[in-house]
């Protein structure tokens, strides 16, 4: 599933697709549709330099921290169109692009480089990513920006998780949207929001979940060892590193 556009991302469309039925979600159409309705690379182009400089530091806190983990296969689910990890691909072995709608994976120029592949995959029902991994696994899932997407953000992690290598680990972000809603409402009554080009003052499209810390580690902790989790003020979001206390044991 991809990360659809983010806590300050500029909608191209005045209105968002219903969310789903929690209990029964058609989550491929739904995604498909958030994918037209706000394409990533659209929002990108539209983006003002404050919005650029809130994405570009989500992107290097991603990057940064898969370099610093020094991982040789990673898997990147929610990929978007690859944009955060074409900053890290040169540096690993082995990099597997997952989203569950097949257009942004065919749109990703990454695809074409020779430690690149791509996968279409349910995050809760990641056969086809397990057959493309093989007895191998992966050595660290990414998940940028794609668990407050997710009807049920647990079970993605339950099912990623035999997936990794022995020591492998998954690294999270997630968007702090509680004070980025306060910030937004502050915005909007006072009207500084519209002197930001490409700032939405709306929800962001495509969230079902709200993170702070607590609900952040509350989720994570169940599935094994919180190795970091920290904030970052400037993106307004969260960066953990789990260790799960089930993995492929390969």
């Amino acid at each position: 599933m991809t990360a659809h556009a983010d806590h300050a991302a500029v909608s191209v469309a005045t209105t968002h697709p219903p969310a789903p039925d929690l209990a029964t979600p058609d989550l491929t159409a739904w995604n498909e549709t958030l994918n037209r309705t706000h394409a990533m690379g659209a929002w990108r182009a539209r983006a003002g330099r404050v919005v650029r400089a809130i994405e570009d530091r989500r992107k290097r806190l991603v990057v940064d921290a898969v370099q610093r983990l020094r991982p040789a296969v990673v898997v990147d689910v929610g990929c978007e169109d690859g944009w955060i990890a074409d900053g890290y691909a040169s540096s690993v072995e082995r990099l597997v692009l997952v989203d569950i709608d097949r257009h942004v994976l065919d749109a990703c120029p990454l695809a074409s480089r020779d430690n690149v592949s791509t996968v279409v995959s349910d995050v809760t029902a990641p056969d086809a990513l397990a057959t493309a991994l093989g007895d191998r696994g992966a050595d660290l899932i990414v998940l940028s920006a794609l668990l407050e997407h997710l009807p049920q953000p647990d079970h993605a992690l339950r099912a990623l998780a035999p997936l990794l290598a022995r020591d492998g680990r998954f690294l999270i972000y997630v968007p702090a949207d509680r004070p980025i809603l306060f910030l937004k409402r502050v915005l909007k009554a006072t009207r500084i929001g519209s002197l930001v080009k490409g700032l939405s003052l709306e929800p962001a499209p495509g969230h079902l979940h709200v993170f702070d810390r607590r609900a952040l580690a509350r989720l994570l902790a169940p599935h094994g060892e919180i190795e970091s989790l920290s904030f970052d003020p400037v993106c307004l979001g969260y960066l953990a590193v789990l260790r799960p206390h089930v993995s492929g044991a390969r």
